[in-house]
This record gives C-alpha cells, sequence and structure tokens, in this order.
C-alpha cells in the first residue's frame, strides 16, 4: 500500500509539473517610461517598450527597433522577481535584466535605473 501512494504522490508531482510549463513572464505585453513626479526621464531610456514570446520593441527618440529575443523567467509567482532579455541566439554575455517589484512595476537594470509601469 505504501508502495502504491508513493508511486501515486510522484505521478501527480509529474503531472502537476508537465501542465504548468514554463513560469509566466511578467515582462510580456506593452510598457511605458515611468518618472516619478518631480523627476524628468533621461534620453538613455526608451519611452516605450512591448514585449512578445519571441521579440522586443524598444522605442527611443520616436524611432521603434525591435528585435528577436528569448528570455529566461524564473520564479515569476512571487515579487519581487526578475527576468533576463538575451538575443534570439541565448547570448547571455549580453543580456539585459529587468526588476519586477510588482506585475505592473518594473526597473531596467542600467546605469539609467529606467522604471516602467505596465500600459
Amino acid at each position: 500500500m505504501k508502495k502504491f501512494v508513493s508511486i501515486t504522490a510522484i505521478l501527480l508531482c509529474i503531472v502537476a509539473v508537465a501542465c504548468s510549463g514554463q513560469p509566466p513572464n511578467p515582462l510580456i505585453g506593452k510598457w511605458k517610461l515611468f518618472a516619478p513626479p518631480g523627476t524628468t526621464s533621461s534620453p538613455y531610456c526608451a519611452t516605450s517598450m512591448v514585449f512578445t514570446n519571441t521579440t522586443q520593441t524598444l522605442t527611443y527618440a520616436g524611432k521603434a527597433a525591435s528585435e528577436n529575443v528569448t528570455y529566461n523567467a524564473m520564479q515569476t509567482a512571487v515579487y519581487p522577481t526578475t527576468v533576463y532579455v538575451m538575443n534570439a541566439a541565448g547570448n547571455v554575455a549580453s543580456h539585459t535584466t529587468y526588476n519586477f517589484s510588482s506585475k505592473d512595476k518594473m526597473v531596467q537594470d542600467t546605469a539609467a535605473l529606467c522604471q516602467y509601469q505596465r500600459n
């Protein structure tokens, strides 16, 4: 009987993991630059960003540029959390880090520390 219960528990865990797939990516969607009151935006920050499952589109000075990307989004069920964006080949050496305080607010981890909110 113990073996049956153990095997059933293991199978349930495997099914739960298989059904859940990858964690949700909080970066997917449209984002706009957020400048807290009393501050100005940086020319080094994109004014808007759009992320899909395979691309990112960043808008600087009114000009949008898109590229294919891959993501590393782990432990996204709790906040704070982090998402890493890499080029389509998954080159970790040139990645951008986004730190989320909630599902609708994040900071691009660069020298400018650009703040964004979901659009």
